[in-house]
């Protein structure tokens, strides 16, 4: 007897073709960022809800990357008002942990949507902006 996880319900598979897109999605986000996850949210997100929601998932963690980078900026910034030393060294490592972890979760979600599974991503790195 073979059942579903529950984690993994029954639209989250991947029909015939759809894997390849959905990894291009994630992969995409390292070259162009948001870009390409959102031209295939837009452009097959009503066919497939396997590609709306790897698509949405890209999106999600390419943009929550870019909030939190603006604030290292702003962090940065503010630092720097006081020394450039303590800025760099405060805001770089920061930064690179939060590029490094987006890095992280997008080869997982490249790997899971090959696949043909979901993947779940922690809500501290991925805010659900778009669904």
């Amino acid at each position: 007897m073979t059942s579903k996880p529950a984690s993994q319900p029954e639209f989250a598979r991947a029909r015939g073709g759809d894997a390849a897109p959905a990894t291009f999605g994630y992969l995409g986000v390292i070259v162009l960022g948001p870009l390409i996850p959102l031209i295939l949210y837009a452009a097959r997100s009503r066919r497939s809800p396997f590609m709306r929601y790897h698509a949405a998932t890209a999106v999600n963690l390419s943009l929550t990357a870019a909030l939190y980078g603006l604030c290292c900026l702003i962090l940065g910034g503010l630092l720097a008002l006081d020394s450039i030393t303590v800025a760099l060294v405060v805001a770089l490592p920061a930064g690179l942990v939060i590029w490094a972890s987006m890095l992280r979760y997008l080869i997982r979600g490249a790997i899971s949507a090959n696949h043909g599974e979901r993947c779940e991503i922690p809500d501290w790195i991925c805010a659900h902006i778009v669904s």
